[in-house]
């Protein structure tokens, strides 16, 4: 199926009457992402810690914690971040005050097509509104796709992690970009 994105979506801040829709939108997200690579039973038992409502809605009252999501021109959602500000990143994310990207997915039909990209500097606009100065996340060295978006994006690989998933551990990086002022 083609999607035409150039009609319309938008992108707007989540509120905690948004959590059932998120926690629905990133089990799916992260089912087609990593699915294939990230097998039951694991899979079932990872998407319920980390997506349940209850959870999802903490973290939408949380003041640390935000989201942004991207609707089609139905208000549809196809994509979301979710972000948190972080006292304590990781070696190598240089800053005063840091701000990680938790979950940042797009559904695949429209990928490709700037979605992506207009998530991301909506991104970069809320993190810089909160005070932040420099911007982080983890992304897991076998999704080159991935690590290609965020390159374009203007991070850089500042370190490596490990990402638990059950028995599996993956090797993520680590990659920092700093904010405007």
């Amino acid at each position: 199926m083609t999607i035409d994105v150039s009609r319309t979506f938008s992108i707007r801040d989540c509120r905690p009457g948004d959590a059932e829709m998120l926690s629905a939108l990133g089990a799916r997200l992260f089912t087609e992402s990593y699915g294939p690579t990230h097998p039951e039973p694991e899979l079932s038992r990872y998407l319920a810690r980390a997506f349940p409502v209850s959870v999802v809605r903490t973290a939408l009252e949380s003041p640390d914690d935000f989201f942004l999501v991207v609707e089609d021109g139905k208000g549809a959602a196809t994509g979301y971040a979710s972000m948190r500000m972080s006292p304590d990143p990781p070696a190598g994310v240089d800053g005063e005050r840091a701000v990680e990207v938790v979950r940042f997915y797009v559904d695949p039909a429209y990928q490709g097509r700037g979605v992506g990209a207009a998530l991301m500097e909506e991104c970069f606009v809320e993190a810089t509104a909160r005070g932040a100065d420099v911007m982080w996340l983890q992304a897991w060295k076998e999704a080159p796709w991935a690590i290609g978006f965020y390159a374009r994006m203007g991070f850089a690989v500042v370190g490596s992690t490990f990402f638990h998933f059950g028995e599996q551990i993956d090797n993520d990086h680590v990659m920092a970009r700093p904010l405007q002022q």
